[in-house]
């Protein structure tokens, strides 16, 4: 279970991740296909709802054409 420091950090990531796709205009459902991420579970992690592994930060970060590096500095 995760703490609720680690909740916020869930938060204030998917935060960031919602406003660098929306910076790009892409909808749910268009960075999900670059991503190839289901589109529900990108609603997930922007809302914070979902941990998220390595590989998934590689993923977005290739969705949104960006490096990792500056989607993980927020």
């Amino acid at each position: 279970m995760a703490s609720e420091k680690q909740k916020e950090h869930l938060i204030q990531f998917g935060k960031h991740l919602l406003a660098l796709r929306k910076k790009q205009n892409l909808s749910y459902r268009k960075f999900a296909q670059y991503c190839d991420i289901d589109y529900a579970d990108v609603k997930k992690y922007e809302k914070g709802e979902l941990n998220m592994t390595f590989l998934t930060m590689i993923e977005f970060a290739k969705g949104l054409n960006i490096p990792l590096k500056e989607l993980i500095d927020f």
